[in-house]
């Protein structure tokens, strides 16, 4: 059983709406809508109490990830990718719960501006009804680390929520891992002393940035014509960026794909190759469980010699089932680290 929450109007999915609760049943063909308080007890249901010594004291702990997809999504696209997301993931053997945050971008080619201000309305409402309702939820003995996994102007969303949250919650909230992919997100906005890069230092434990260098979607001439900067996405995270941000560079990865593929015209394929990539996808468990040092992933080498800290490149071809099951549990058993 998979969850979503939803702004998308059923009636019109191109415009956006109150928050929508849903859970994804297995193999139901849609998903069905739950009232917010029997939406957010379904997911915690997901994690099974554990018997403590004390025979009148239980506790409840896991993870939960938030996916964000990108712009030029509809409705049907969204839920496709959600079960490409939560399958992939459990391929690589994490075990937490999958929420998808489902933001009404256009589905239409052309609609990249429109789609930036849906995007911001998504932001303005990830914290405040996604996030902060399910830590609300949360009994005093149940804890449940939260992460947030976005590609493309989900990224941007991510990035809008992070910043301005203090706008729409309390402080205090705080996520575990962020993960952005291929972020179409100003990348000089991470430098250590923007406000979004101070804004996620205080409320995520680590930020990893997946990054392709020859993507074709997030290229300097196509956005230069939107007045953007160049994407984070594309050319990386700034070398000044905040120690608990990481660069993963999946560029190789890409370069290995099928001429076919590698050369298309097409730049959706350079833009969303990682999620068919099982390096990729062991690389995101192990950050999800967060127990390896960030220099430590045997997939992982130092980009560039090391010149810079915190930027790696990962290997195109996955690692062998033993040597990464391996490293997935001391990840899991370890304690989690920045």
């Amino acid at each position: 059983m998979d969850f979503m929450i939803s702004l998308r109007d059923p009636r019109n999915p191109k415009r956006r709406t109150a928050p929508r609760y849903l859970v994804i049943e297995d193999g139901a063909a849609a998903p069905t809508q739950l009232g917010l308080s029997a939406w957010a007890s379904r997911v915690i249901a997901q994690f099974p109490p554990i018997a403590m010594k004390n025979p009148d004291r239980v506790v409840r702990t896991g993870d939960i990830l938030f996916l964000v997809h990108g712009f030029n999504v509809d409705s049907a696209e969204a839920l496709k990718f959600h079960h490409n997301c939560a399958s992939s993931l459990r391929a690589s053997g994490w075990k937490g719960v999958v929420i998808s945050y489902d933001w009404p971008s256009d589905g239409l080619v052309f609609a990249y501006l429109p789609d930036r201000e849906d995007a911001r309305d998504a932001a303005s409402k990830m914290i405040r009804s996604a996030i902060s309702v399910l830590q609300d939820r949360q009994a005093k003995d149940c804890t449940i680390n939260v992460h947030v996994m976005a590609h493309s102007m989900g990224a941007f969303v991510t990035q809008q929520a992070f910043t301005n949250a203090y706008q729409d919650v309390p402080k205090g909230w705080r996520v575990g891992q962020v993960l952005l992919v291929s972020g179409d997100v100003d990348h000089t906005v991470f430098s250590a002393e923007h406000a979004t890069a101070k804004a996620f230092v205080e409320h995520a434990g680590r930020l990893t940035c997946y990054t392709n260098r020859r993507d074709k979607a997030l290229l300097a001439s196509n956005v230069k014509r939107l007045a953007l900067a160049p994407r984070i996405g594309r050319v990386g995270l700034p070398d000044d960026s905040p120690r608990p941000m990481v660069e993963v560079n999946c560029t190789g990865v890409f370069e290995a794909l099928p001429p076919t593929i590698r050369d298309s015209l097409d730049p959706s394929p350079s833009h969303s190759f990682y999620f068919d990539q099982r390096a990729f996808w062991d690389d995101v468990v192990l950050t999800l469980n967060a127990g390896l040092d960030r220099s430590d992933y045997p997939n992982r080498a130092p980009q560039d010699g090391g010149k810079v800290p915190n930027r790696f490149v990962l290997g195109a071809t996955p690692m062998s089932d033993g040597i990464y099951h391996a490293a997935l549990a001391q990840a899991t058993s370890s304690i989690p680290s920045n």
